[in-house]
């Protein structure tokens, strides 16, 4: 008897020592930013135009977002001599088609990532249309 007594202490010592490097139950959650709207202006342009997108995004959380954007190779963004751009907190860029466009007409995309900085996020896409001049 005095045996089962000592055995059932050891496991509860070991039960609450196992439970108390866990995490706090009732510390708050991370959700998801979300993607409100992710808009290109205009839809329709011409080889030597360019289009600004504007990607409006909430954090439910309050974190500061950062956004990634990124194009199918065919569209610069302004400022920069590739297709692609990490970790920046503007939401909305300029992007321009480049010369690999097949004409008289294309349909090239853009995504946009909106992230927390805590491993979450959400993305969009827009396409817009370059025609011949």
């Amino acid at each position: 008897m005095r045996l089962f007594i000592h055995f059932s202490l050891i496991l509860g010592l070991l039960f609450t020592c196992f439970n108390c490097n866990k995490e706090n139950p009732t510390q708050p959650q991370n959700h998801s930013p979300e993607i409100l709207s992710l808009d290109v202006f205009p839809d329709t342009i011409g080889l030597s135009d360019s289009v600004i997108v504007i990607c409006e995004a909430i954090d439910p959380d309050g974190d500061t977002l950062v956004y990634d954007w990124i194009t199918d190779g065919r569209v610069r963004i302004k400022g920069h001599n590739h297709s692609w751009l990490y970790n920046t907190s503007d939401n909305t860029h300029i992007f321009y088609p480049t010369e690999y466009v097949n004409f008289p007409m294309d349909t090239l995309w853009i995504q946009c990532f909106a992230r927390d900085g805590r491993g979450k996020s959400d993305n969009g896409t827009v396409v817009f249309i370059v025609k011949q001049n």
